[in-house]
């Protein structure tokens, strides 16, 4: 190859392949593997704002402890809510998770001494359905890596503009949002995890949003 030419890609910003970014290959190469920790967190939706414990080492059903509001203040929805979290609550915080969404081929957004962000179309998860397939392959996402051992310190996909998944549904907006810190073991969890949706499904409008924080991670479990 011509040498001219070949500086010419390597500062095009092609997206070369995982072999080729090492940060990836880090990436790639954490274990989810440490202890399961109990954590405090704040869960917010439209209607309500909670504050609580989390226990992953507790039966389903008892694994959380809301400290408020008063349950006499508690929504139909959010009793719901905190029965599904209830039964994901597993101790399963760890932003590593992200990695099966990152494909090899990425461009770099953002790069500095400490950390690199790349840009991506997100690949669907191992266990995804036919629609959230397709749906993947209409989003943005980015991922932020310390460059040092390849952990996870942000996450991001987005809808770039609205989407027909079928005739009778729209969705006008979508973005998950996660930012990682450090747990004691010096893995990286999901501090806060931001959700939004919006569109229109059967002529009827949604539009929704949660986020949830761990505001402290308390001592490992089990």
């Amino acid at each position: 190859m011509n040498r001219t030419f070949a500086l010419a890609l390597l500062t095009a910003g092609i997206a070369w392949p995982a072999s080729a970014e090492p940060v990836l290959e880090k990436m790639r190469s954490l274990t989810k593997d440490g202890p399961v920790y109990a954590y405090e967190m704040t869960y917010e939706e439209a209607d309500i704002v909670a504050q609580g414990k989390v226990d992953p080492s507790q039966p389903k059903g008892e694994r959380i402890q809301v400290l408020s509001p008063a349950e006499s203040e508690w929504t139909e929805d959010f009793r719901e809510g905190l029965k599904e979290f209830d039964a994901e609550a597993d101790g399963d915080i760890w932003c590593t998770d992200f990695a099966e969404m990152v494909p090899d081929k990425v461009s770099t957004l953002e790069e500095n001494e400490a950390t690199v962000t790349y840009a991506f179309t997100p690949e669907p998860e191992a266990d995804a359905d036919g629609m959230e397939k397709k749906m993947m392959k209409k989003l943005n996402g980015t991922v932020t890596l310390d460059k040092a051992d390849g952990s996870v310190l942000a996450f991001n996909m987005r809808l770039p503009k609205p989407y027909k998944p079928a005739i009778v549904a729209k969705i006008n907006s979508f973005e998950m949002d996660a930012t990682c810190a450090r747990a004691p073991d010096g893995r990286t969890f999901v501090e806060r995890f931001d959700f939004s949706i919006a569109g229109s499904a059967m002529m009827q409008s949604f539009d929704e949003s949660v986020s949830r924080q761990i505001t402290k991670i308390l001592h490992p479990v089990g």
